[in-house]
């Protein structure tokens, strides 16, 4: 994954029964005044109303201060494995995928700890689905497959194919505060793969077969909690997808 893209979004999904929990400010005060303890619920987001014509979920990126509303693409998925290989389950579904290349996590370190190296591919599905039946079907790849890491794709004005991988990226407001980021890793089940080398402020992190939210989310997560100068996700167009597969 040698070229990224990097773009800020939020995500809210509203379930069909119940009501969707929200992640609040007041969420971010507590782990402050906890010193740094346990970050609860931490499943969803407080953000604007979704306009009339979105369906059960709905995304935006901020772009100047203001709120860019993005779709889904319901026609592929990214899927992250232990092995550069289809899981049994999945591969009875049907399911395409292209071919599995590796992450390269192994040759990264931090704090002398190398990362895991995991394999990636794109998934395609030949049905036209539904945001809600694309959201559902992708629960329960994961639901199926406790290894896997599998995140949505989306669409923009200039490009209708953007990918979505494990990865997001967090930018500290002073050095000191990489213990708040080792904490909050920790309790949002994600990891640390490096910092950055020649931008020491910027870390890389990954979401695991642990996190409860995509690489997405958590990186509103992080930008939306105060305690960081900014957190985006690596998202990549089709324009950039033939040379990251």
């Amino acid at each position: 994954m040698n070229k990224k893209i990097k773009i800020s979004f939020v995500k809210q999904i509203a379930k069909q029964k119940g009501t969707v929990a929200m992640l609040c400010i007041v969420c971010t005060m507590f782990f402050m005044a906890s010193g740094c303890g346990k970050l609860d619920n931490v499943s969803g987001y407080n953000v604007e109303e979704a306009p009339e014509n979105k369906d059960n979920s709905y995304y935006f990126y901020n772009h100047e201060r203001e709120k860019v509303f993005i779709s889904l693409n319901t026609k592929y998925a990214f899927l992250s494995v232990v092995e550069p290989q289809m899981p049994v389950e999945i591969a009875l579904r049907g399911i395409e995928a292209s071919e599995f290349k590796a992450d390269n996590s192994d040759k990264k370190q931090y704090r002398g700890k190398s990362g895991t190296c995991r394999f990636y591919a794109e998934l395609s599905f030949e049905k036209d689905l539904t945001d809600k039946q694309y959201l559902e079907l992708l629960s329960d790849i994961k639901r199926q497959n406790s290894s896997v890491i599998i995140a949505p794709y989306f669409k923009l004005k200039a490009d209708d194919k953007v990918g979505l991988s494990n990865f997001f990226y967090v930018k500290l407001k002073d050095e000191k505060d990489v213990a708040l980021l080792e904490k909050m890793a920790e309790q949002t089940g994600s990891i640390i793969i490096e910092q950055d080398a020649f931008m020491p402020l910027w870390f890389t992190l990954s979401v695991t077969e642990v996190s409860e939210l995509n690489a997405l989310e958590y990186a509103n997560v992080f930008h939306e909690s105060g305690l960081f100068e900014a957190g985006e996700a690596d998202l990549m167009p089709d324009s950039l997808i033939e040379s990251w597969l």
